[in-house]
């Protein structure tokens, strides 16, 4: 049994075991389920099941399955609860997630939900930083260490502080200004000497992000030096919280599922089943946009309508040079758009992509272009058409490496997102000057094909 006919099977026994009044053996189904889940499950919930669940769930229950959401999702999920029950959840939840949650409300809901809680302290400086920097996703500091700590006590201190904590991954040791001086391993605490002190075991090199570094550079940082942690700093060095490995693993989905739309035109917040009137204004701009161009293509082809009516086979022949361009140039495009965003490449490197490229194009295009070339010939018998496809084939894989490389950097080089309408632009300037090249040749030799 597949994974998606498990959940549909245990959403029907749910669903059953409500419809029956049987709501604690329901309950007690989705305690024994993970919280991802536990919250996949309550999601596909209809609303009254939901709410009815949710009310037999400890608060702490209520948590751990909300830290499985995103944002949208989590204020989806608690709109039914009142004010004093989603205070107690909050106080629950991670200090980062709770932020979130808060987020996705209305200012004063959130202002009135802030009063309510308990443990707002932890909650209330995230809420300064932009959702999508490393301020935004920290965690807050907590108890830390001191230099003139001895292992011995910093042993007994983690006793204390610690015993509940499940991601304890480095040691950051601070001074009595709040400031970061170091980070101890637990490796290195726990064969140290009892009586030396943390500040000779400290490694005081210590890679840190200032508050408002954009989540996918910490996530391209967190990964690039196998780190599991990364401390948020100030710029008066003291220590505003931590970045976890597992703050930026649906950093990183997130980052590369808007890439991915955004290379397809499609709006960032589309789902496969989002409501039919979202999903219209999500595409449908971009469709009209490439209608535009392909007006802009056609425009080119009617230029040269009487080349086509005395070479007729031209108008079979020509979306081959078009149709490869635009495949060679998408390929360039999404190499180029994706080092950017994994830091493998800046607008620096910009000359050096583009001589790459071009080879590759260059080489790409005489490879092709005699390919085409060779099977014109055997087809149409006619060495003139041949040699025209072939370097029409050979100019518009030029042209496709330029423009792969181009559009991206020149997005890049003015704060834009790389991946936003690159492949739409590529697309239609290698049909532009495919369809130029090619019948623009023709023309030429117009008297040589007829």
């Amino acid at each position: 049994m597949n994974e998606t006919t498990t959940m549909d099977a245990l959403i029907d026994q749910i669903q059953a075991l409500l419809e029956h009044g049987n709501d604690e053996e329901a309950a007690q189904m989705l305690r024994e389920l993970h919280p991802a889940d536990s919250a996949e499950l309550l999601y596909e919930l209809e609303d009254d099941s939901r709410s009815r669940m949710l009310q037999l769930l400890a608060w702490e229950e209520v948590a751990a399955v909300l830290e499985e959401m995103d944002q949208v999702d989590m204020v989806e999920m608690v709109k039914d609860l009142s004010v004093a029950e989603l205070a107690d959840v909050l106080d629950e939840m991670e200090p980062d997630m709770a932020a979130d949650l808060l987020g996705g409300l209305s200012e004063d809901e959130a202002a009135v939900l802030i009063g309510e809680m308990e443990e707002s302290d932890d909650v209330v400086p995230l809420l300064a930083y932009p959702e999508d920097t490393a301020g935004g996703i920290m965690n807050s500091a907590r108890h830390m260490l001191r230099r003139f700590m001895t292992v011995q006590q910093a042993m007994e201190f983690l006793r204390e502080y610690y015993a509940d904590e499940h991601d304890l991954y480095y040691l950051y040791v601070l001074d009595r200004y709040q400031c970061l001086v170091g980070v101890v391993s637990l490796r290195s605490l726990v064969l140290a000497e009892p009586q030396q002190t943390l500040g000779e075991i400290m490694a005081e090199d210590v890679m840190s992000v200032p508050p408002e570094t954009d989540q996918e550079e910490v996530a391209r940082l967190l990964a690039r030096y196998n780190l599991l942690a990364l401390p948020v700093i100030d710029d008066r060095g003291r220590m505003l919280g931590i970045v976890t490995v597992d703050d930026v693993v649906d950093v990183i989905e997130e980052e590369a599922t808007e890439d991915i739309y955004r290379l397809a035109q499609v709006g960032e917040d589309s789902e496969i089943f989002s409501p039919i009137p979202q999903a219209i204004r999500n595409r449908l701009p971009w469709l009209s946009i490439n209608m535009v161009t392909a007006f802009l293509s056609s425009t080119v082809v009617a230029l040269f309508a009487g080349t086509i009516g005395q070479v007729a086979i031209l108008a079979a022949l020509m979306p081959i040079v078009a149709a490869q361009g635009g495949n060679a140039g998408n390929q360039a495009m999404t190499i180029v758009v994706r080092s950017l965003g994994l830091g493998q490449i800046t607008v620096r490197d910009a000359w050096r992509v583009l001589r790459h490229e071009i080879s590759v194009g260059v080489l790409h295009g005489i490879i092709l272009g005699l390919m085409v070339a060779t099977i014109a010939f055997i087809w149409l018998g006619n060495p003139y058409l041949s040699l025209i496809i072939g370097l029409a084939m050979l100019g518009n894989l030029f042209v496709a490496s330029l423009v792969g490389v181009l559009v991206p950097m020149t997005l890049s080089r003015f704060g834009l997102d790389p991946a936003l309408g690159s492949s739409m632009f590529v697309t239609a300037t290698t049909d532009i000057l495919g369809f130029s090249l090619f019948l623009g040749l023709a023309t030429f030799f117009i008297q040589r094909l007829t």
